[in-house]
């Protein structure tokens, strides 16, 4: 009974109507329960994941946020344009002591050089300058200021002076006059000397004042120093020890401040490529005034980008020449700012574009391959950026970065860097340089596809086949020109996907 018992009860919990509702009511709720807690497990595990990946999406921002084309600058070359002094140092003294020194010691030289007769007719010429001098004073405002003003016979007289005798006074007299040309309409306050005016008669005589100094100061200073004209930045700076040159030297700081002056605020194409032309001829007494060569390399990059193109022409010399004869000091200012510029310039859409960007990326080609050992750093560190804005584009596919990979500044300096592998791989060993950037064209021509992109997918290809072809080197290119077959644009501008079918057909001669 015992057994029947127990078997009954085991059946009737297993069987019995009553038993089976109760596990039907309790199934869902355990059902429930159990469910509830998984769901709580896995909420933490996302939120966890979630928080994870927040500081992982902000360094990516911040990283991409960091990367900048023109990472070749660093702060101190990014300020060194910044520190250079005032425009303008006022008028020379024409009573100092520094005329006098400077008189005596060009007497000294034409006594063993000049018979007697010669030392006579030059004092003659300086009596008569001392009387011109004398005539400029106006004797209405004496009290206040002196006006001295310039006419044609006291310019002509002048000139002769300089032209014939080198007279370091009459120079003086027509660097003051020069300068007061030069500052005409926009003379700064703070002039250190206050009580003398300086004024031109005419017009006639502005231009001339202006035209013989540009073209005859280079020669007196040389002349008066016994410089050749192709005296070295070292013979300049040798002269320091040279009593010549201490007298000379605030001479020669007026005129290059002037004629900077004069570039800076002119507003005449030709005047501004005159000035700039007889200044390129001086570049080499700018060894003495770091200050001054610094603003003139400033001035210089400024022209080269925004100027029309003969301006632009005479400014990519002058700072082909300051490379060139102060190699180490100035080479990587002049290409720093210069590289800097010209990417500035492509964000700014103008008219000529198409026909100014190749002649600011040719200068720059040109600038580079002065010096390749420098440039070769520069542009592996420009690569190795669009190389790492390209990856993060690929990674991402952020729309700031994608825009950022199709701009007009990451495709210039593409092409820029494609130019200068291609104008010197021949004769250096750029092999590095050339791998990479053949990569970063492959990327930026995969990293969209489509109809919108077509016209760079072409550069890249142009780019490419123009490596091929300076290198000597295969580079396949097949694959981005089928993949340009696949899309085509219709009428409403809808991209329509073609699949391409290429039939081959192979005759065999007999």
């Amino acid at each position: 009974m015992g057994k029947l018992g127990k078997k009954a009860r085991k059946f009737a919990k297993k069987n019995l109507q009553s038993v089976e509702k109760r596990n039907r009511k309790l199934k869902p709720f355990f059902k429930k329960k159990f469910a509830k807690r998984n769901e709580r497990h896995q909420v933490g595990d996302e939120e966890k994941k979630k928080v994870e990946q927040q500081p992982k999406k902000r360094c990516q921002e911040e990283e991409f946020q960091d990367i900048s084309i023109d990472a070749v600058f660093s702060k101190d070359d990014d300020e060194v344009l910044r520190d250079c002094d005032s425009d303008s140092d006022g008028y020379l003294d024409e009573d100092s002591a520094v005329v006098n020194g400077t008189e005596g010691e060009i007497g000294d030289a034409e006594m063993s050089m000049q018979s007697k007769e010669s030392l006579s007719e030059l004092k003659k010429q300086k009596k008569k300058l001392a009387k011109l001098n004398e005539k400029l004073v106006d004797e209405a405002d004496s009290n206040i200021m002196k006006h001295k003003v310039l006419s044609g016979s006291v310019l002509s007289t002048c000139c002769d002076l300089v032209d014939e005798k080198q007279s370091v006074q009459a120079l003086i007299s027509l660097l003051n006059w020069y300068r007061a040309a030069c500052h005409y309409g926009h003379e700064p306050s703070g002039i250190p000397r206050p009580d003398i005016y300086y004024d031109i008669e005419d017009s006639e005589t502005f231009a001339k004042v202006m035209i013989f100094v540009l073209q005859k100061a280079d020669h007196t200073f040389r002349s008066i120093l016994g410089l050749s004209d192709s005296s070295t930045k070292e013979k300049i700076l040798k002269l320091k020890n040279n009593p010549k040159w201490d007298s000379l030297k605030p001479l020669v700081k007026s005129f290059v401040r002037s004629t900077l002056h004069l570039v800076k605020q002119a507003a005449d194409l030709e005047i501004i490529v005159f000035a700039l032309t007889q200044l390129r001829v001086s570049i080499v007494f700018l060894a003495a005034f770091p200050d001054l060569l610094k603003k003139l390399i400033k001035i210089s990059v400024h022209l080269w980008v925004t100027g029309e193109e003969t301006l632009s022409q005479q400014a990519f010399l002058i700072l082909k020449d300051i490379s060139m004869v102060f190699n180490s000091e100035c080479f990587d200012t002049c290409l720093i700012n210069m590289y800097k510029a010209f990417l500035h310039d492509c964000d700014i859409p103008k008219a000529n574009s198409e026909q100014r960007l190749p002649f600011l990326r040719d200068s720059l080609v040109e600038l580079c391959s002065q010096d390749m050992q420098k440039s070769y750093t520069k542009a592996s560190v420009s690569i190795t950026q669009l190389a790492k804005l390209l990856k993060m584009a690929l990674t991402t596919k952020n729309k700031e970065a994608v825009e950022k990979i199709h701009s007009g500044q990451y495709t210039n300096c593409v092409d820029l860097w494609v130019n200068f592998i291609a104008a010197n791989v021949q004769d250096c060993d750029l092999q590095p340089l050339l791998y990479t950037i053949v990569q970063v064209i492959n990327g930026v021509a995969q990293l969209i596809i489509g109809p919108r992109y077509l016209l760079l997918r072409v550069k890249c290809i142009q780019w490419l086949n123009h490596l091929s072809r300076t290198s000597g080197i295969f580079i396949p290119i097949a694959s981005l020109v089928l993949d340009m077959l696949e899309y085509k644009t219709t009428n409403d501008g809808e991209k329509q996907e073609q699949k391409l079918e290429a039939v081959s057909t192979v005759k065999v001669r007999n």
